[in-house]
């Protein structure tokens, strides 16, 4: 049996014995924390310490990561998981796509939903570990909520505006009426226009509050930005 050690991207490290078949992996191997898949990490320590057995044996040491994977061994050099390290002549490619597990999606989806959460209200910690499961690594997923933290804070001031100068406008009403109406005429039937005038003002009043709070700290607004 050969012990595989394993740190993925999420920073998440686990370890297995493996019998290897034809210098691979019998199964496929996942993080158990993300789900991130660690397969090819597994398989290239097994083909590196197959190889180094004879001269240098030495435990391993894989690190996979969330979108390209990685891996390395003891003091081994730092290498792509399932391809050997490219030599200083070659030119620099594109790491291939992992192929999805069961219940993961695309990154460019997963990018869309993500943007969507937030927007929705949904808590960044819980959006990141959504990113996380669907292979993108820590640094990436936590730059990516926070930039869309921040347009969504700019989204509810722009709202906040509006209700502020909507709510003055209404607030404004039972003043212009009381002065414009009931300075003149105190019959009955102005009362009580008057009176919807005060519930006109009141709710203007509302506005005017709530507007000046998702303008001072549009953080704390839960909820869907679409629906405020």
């Amino acid at each position: 049996m050969l012990p595989i050690k394993i740190q993925c991207g999420c920073g998440q490290k686990y370890a297995f014995d493996v019998e290897p078949v034809n210098g691979q992996m019998p199964y496929t191997v996942a993080c158990p924390v993300c789900g991130a898949d660690g397969t090819d990490a597994a398989n290239y320590v097994i083909g590196q310490t197959m190889t180094a057995a004879i001269a240098q044996p030495a435990p391993a040491l894989a690190v996979a990561t969330g979108s390209s994977g990685g891996a390395s061994m003891g003091g081994i050099a730092l290498a792509r998981a399932g391809a050997p390290p490219p030599s200083a002549a070659a030119p620099a490619q594109a790491p291939a796509r992992r192929p999805l597990l069961p219940g993961q999606i695309t990154q460019e989806q997963a990018a869309i939903e993500g943007r969507a959460k937030i927007f929705w209200g949904d808590p960044p910690d819980e959006v990141k570990r959504f990113l996380m499961v669907n292979n993108f690594p820590v640094p990436e997923a936590t730059a990516m909520v926070n930039e869309w933290f921040l347009e969504r804070a700019k989204t509810i001031r722009k709202n906040g505006i509006k209700k502020f100068f909507t709510g003055i406008v209404l607030a404004s009403v039972p003043v212009i009426f009381y002065f414009v109406a009931i300075a003149k005429a105190g019959d009955f039937a102005p009362m009580k226009l008057f009176a919807f005038t005060i519930m006109v003002g009141l709710y203007g009043a509302y506005l005017f509050v709530k507007g000046t709070i998702m303008f001072c700290a549009p953080k704390s607004e839960p909820g869907d930005v679409s629906s405020q």
